[in-house]
């Protein structure tokens, strides 16, 4: 429905009417067109890779988990059609106090399963994880971006190892004893 019609083809009534059933269940089960929107951008980015991925945070070495979110952020940025309706609808999200409170919490879910990586072996403390996290979520983002616009342009398989390769770099550097620089947290001593 939401790539036929766009964002405002997400109603209540036209989801009703396409799933054969009354509106009342419609509202019962989601509570209105913020609950629709919520699960359908949580259905277009919540992938099952991710939620195995949650499962192993506590039980797999942290470079082997780190290295499987960057697979699954890969296979999310193939998926174009999902990221096309998914960005689609944040014409009807930013205008909107309550669906931006909700999206804000599935990405604040993202950012958490990053931290739970980032923090696994004690190298970041908790505000240096929610750092790295938010910048991994704004890169696959960013990718999704130039990936709709132009296809050709970015190539998973050289930029996703090299993103990788500098989360890996960032999270050796740091070794858990040094405090970031507030005033430059890229200042490394480097040009």
């Amino acid at each position: 429905m939401l790539a036929r019609g766009g964002p405002s083809a997400l109603t209540v009534q036209s989801v009703a009417e396409e799933a054969g059933t009354y509106p009342d269940s419609v509202r019962y089960h989601f509570g209105g067109k913020a609950g629709l929107v919520e699960a359908v951008v949580e259905s277009l980015v919540n992938d099952q890779s991710f939620r195995a991925i949650a499962r192993q945070t506590g039980t797999a070495p942290r470079d082997e988990v780190l290295h499987q979110l960057t697979v699954a952020d890969g296979e999310l940025l193939l998926d174009r059609d999902s990221y096309r309706d998914f960005f689609a609808l944040f014409a009807a999200v930013l205008p909107d106090d309550e669906l931006r409170e909700r999206i804000a919490e599935l990405y604040a879910g993202y950012r958490t399963l990053y931290e739970g990586v980032l923090c696994s072996e004690g190298d970041l403390s908790g505000d240096e994880a929610r750092a790295l996290a938010t910048l991994m979520n704004a890169v696959v983002d960013g990718l999704a971006v130039q990936k709709l616009l132009d296809p050709d342009a970015v190539s998973l398989d050289r930029v996703l190892p090299y993103w990788e390769g500098l989360l890996r770099t960032a999270l050796a550097e740091r070794g858990g004893s040094q405090p970031l620089n507030e005033s430059d947290p890229l200042d490394r001593g480097r040009p």
